[in-house]
């Protein structure tokens, strides 16, 4: 009887267990037919750009006779696009940089069709373009609500990559409100779905098959996935979107300040608990913030009841808030709490042009990321530098070349090809030198000690 009943229990555990097993297989399966589902919904919204154009030759000046230049050379490449609708109209989304150098841009959808686009408009300081064709009855996406996205949260990215047409991958939400590179305005979400070249444009969906983003970059030493791509998101191009169709261009409130983020060490010499706040390190003389009063090294705890985490969210907040806005700034100066009334003026390309023209004779920022100053004495002994010489990296952009090869703020540029740097004039002197695309090396001095470091000077 007792061999009986132990038989019996063991029966039972082996039909609990095939049963589980079962369980969790059926949820597999539903898994897998719930992104093919998303898939097949979402593909024919998502298009394929072709592009062809020239790209002018360059001139470089020989020190032996007059200048030369280069025959100019035809330019093709690939992106992707998705079809969305505003005021009943179709519309295609997509990166500024895809369709930057294009003079004629032609459009395959997933029933492929081709159509020859237009461009409405476009703004590089978004990297967001949008494109027409003669086309009313494709497939459009809904824009979905950014805001709303989750870290963690699963995404479907469909796109162009390597010119395999609407390839589809997944992943999830790495991370939120990551910083823009160079003079990009907004934030951007971090995924893991593989993004290669020519994903730049295409969509970025949630599980609901609402575009949250448009895919645009990613982060590598070869070029190649790596699992760190990026999105704009959807809030941010549906704000550039509409103001280009209505306006032709986009309009933004411009604070006339240079800004950076609090770190650690510079927060406790302040007497802060914490790094949340963004650090005023200069005003921009007969611009809004100096007109209201803002002073340097005030540090923005709130715009508008909104709190400010990073130079990230409060550049995104002016960035989308119109011109002739008066907004209110709460700011911490000298430990005590402020507020200023501020009215925005008008973000233009030539208000940045006239912002990057103003910097001091004694720093630069060049084509490789970094911000150089002139060596003064008061770093020489804080940071080990008595009796050398050279400029100071005093800021190094994410994802350029410079990051890429190493460098970091704080090191020392002694040397360029072998010339010896002794200020920032020399320092621009040497790089002007240097052809795009050419190899160079810089002799730089760092915790480490002092070490060779080669390079390639970026394409324009």
């Amino acid at each position: 009887m007792r061999k009986l009943c132990f038989s019996l229990f063991i029966l039972s555990l082996a039909v609990a267990g095939n049963a589980q097993a079962s369980e969790n297989l059926q949820f597999l399966r539903q898994m897998s037919d719930g992104f093919a589902e998303l898939a097949a919904q979402v593909k024919p919204g998502v298009v394929t750009i072709s592009t062809e154009g020239t790209e002018e030759g360059r001139v470089f000046d020989l020190p032996w006779g007059r200048p030369f230049r280069t025959p100019d050379q035809p330019r093709r490449g690939q992106g992707s696009g998705v079809i969305v609708e505003f005021d009943d109209q179709q519309y295609i989304l997509t990166n500024n940089h895809v369709i930057r150098h294009a003079a004629d841009i032609r459009v395959e959808a997933t029933d492929s069709r081709f159509f020859a686009a237009e461009v409405v408009g476009r703004d590089s300081l978004s990297d967001v373009a949008v494109l027409k064709i003669d086309a009313e009855d494709l497939l459009t996406l809904t824009l979905g609500d950014s805001d709303q996205l989750r870290e963690g949260e699963w995404v479907m990215a469909i796109g162009n990559p390597l010119g395999f047409d609407h390839s589809v991958t997944t992943g999830t939400v790495s991370a939120l409100g990551r910083e823009r590179f160079g003079r990009e305005y907004g934030s951007f979400i971090q995924t893991d779905a593989a993004l290669n070249k020519g994903n730049s444009g295409g969509a970025l969906v949630n599980l609901r098959g609402e575009l949250v983003g448009i895919n645009t970059a990613i982060s590598s030493n070869d070029g190649g996935n790596i699992g760190i791509g990026f999105a704009i998101p959807s809030n941010l191009v549906k704000h550039v979107a509409e103001q280009l169709i209505k306006h032709g261009e986009v309009q933004r409130g411009l604070l006339g300040v240079k800004i950076s983020d609090l770190e650690p060490l510079l927060a406790e010499a302040m007497g802060l608990e914490n790094t949340q706040g963004v650090l005023i390190t200069s005003v921009s003389p007969g611009q809004a913030a100096d007109k209201a009063g803002v002073k340097r090294d005030d540090i923005v705890l709130e715009v508008d009841g909104q709190p400010v985490h990073n130079a990230v969210d409060l550049r995104s907040q002016i960035g989308r808030t119109a011109p002739g806005t008066e907004i209110e700034l709460l700011v911490l100066r000298d430990g005590n709490s402020k507020r200023i009334e501020v009215e925005l003026e008008s973000l233009t390309e030539e208000a940045l042009a006239t912002s990057a023209g103003a910097r001091d004779s004694n720093e630069a920022q060049g084509p490789l990321g970094i911000r150089v100053e002139n060596l003064k004495d008061e770093w020489t002994e804080r940071l080990g530098y008595e009796d050398e010489s050279g400029v100071l990296i005093v800021r190094v952009d994410r994802g350029s070349e410079a990051a890429k090869r190493g460098l970091r703020r704080g090191m020392l540029i002694q040397e360029v090809n072998r010339k010896q740097v002794e200020t920032v004039g020399d320092f621009e002197d040497a790089l002007a030198a240097i052809a795009p695309g050419d190899a160079f090396m810089m002799q730089v001095l760092g915790q480490r000690g002092t070490r060779l470091i080669g390079m390639r000077m970026p394409a324009n």
